[in-house]
């Protein structure tokens, strides 16, 4: 499929190649001719009969990701409004370039390695906690992994202040929260059933029952989410490591851990004893 149609203009930047789409957008490794710098470039396209959901969608993710500062988040550097006539038709955000590949398509094989990964995304959510703001669609696919093994958490389309309740139901199948769907205020906790889900996939190959499942077009009863706890899938996750997991799907927000820092916390423990057992070397 040819994207030569979607191919931005940008005055001082070289577009180098085509590296992905979503709703509305594209998005394109560019250099920058003057300092050679290479950026992912997003672009967002209004198309005609369109509302203006994915515009504004996308200076909310622009304007919250400005708000952090942590080496396993993505930089967010500058956002341009495209226009035609008066009207803003499109926007460009310039954001740092993620080299890597993410955890959806490549899962990490070896269990010191997945856990010093989400070890990095904990770090990174209790950041961003702090900060006022929850990421809201923490999962494998927006966790990149460079070569030399850095962590980067991606997409803040569906952040928000913590406390927001959403106008419609906004994650993804197999992590979104029960308290996503049912369009309850959310606040960190619900972050940590995201990343509890995402780390059960990363440890397990296998999602969690979530009340907004994939495979179905209704909402499941709480009832019916029988979730597996992971050491019982596979046999190399210990006790400590598929607890926490457990803790952090808990269908009750007031059962999960209390705040990332926690998280952090005890999947540094469980890091650090991963790591003597196995003689490997902690990043």
């Amino acid at each position: 499929m040819s994207h030569s149609r979607n191919r931005p203009a940008a005055p001082g930047f070289q577009i180098v190649d085509y590296l992905g789409s979503g709703a509305r957008s594209t998005i394109w490794r560019v250099r920058d001719r003057r300092t050679n710098r290479l950026y992912a470039l997003k672009q967002v396209i209004r198309q005609p009969g369109d509302d203006h959901r994915y515009l504004n969608q996308a200076i909310n993710e622009f304007t919250i990701a400005r708000q952090f500062d942590h080496p396993a988040i993505r930089r967010y550097e500058r956002m341009k409004k495209l226009r035609q006539w008066l009207s803003v038709s499109g926007l460009q955000l310039f954001m740092e370039l993620c080299e890597g590949t993410n955890c959806q398509a490549n899962r990490p094989a070896d269990l010191t390695q997945a856990a010093t990964i989400f070890l990095a995304v904990a770090r990174a959510m209790a950041h961003m906690h702090a900060r006022g703001y929850i990421h809201g669609d923490i999962k494998p696919n927006n966790i990149i992994v460079a070569p030399d093994g850095t962590v980067k958490i991606i997409d803040f389309g569906q952040s928000c202040r913590i406390g927001t309740i959403k106008e419609r139901i906004q994650g993804t199948p197999d992590f979104i929260a029960p308290e996503q769907v049912h369009r309850r205020p959310l606040d960190g906790r619900t972050d940590l059933f995201n990343f509890g889900a995402a780390l059960y996939w990363t440890l397990t190959g296998k999602p969690i029952p979530t009340v907004l499942p994939k495979k179905t077009d209704g909402i499941q009863l709480v009832s019916d989410m029988n979730v597996i706890p992971p050491e019982q899938i596979n046999e190399d996750v210990p006790a400590s490591l598929s607890k926490l997991v457990m803790d952090c799907v808990d269908p009750q927000p007031s059962r999960r851990p209390a705040n990332a820092k926690e998280v952090v916390s005890r999947l540094d423990l469980i890091v650090h004893t991963l790591v003597r057992a196995n003689g490997a070397i902690a990043e």
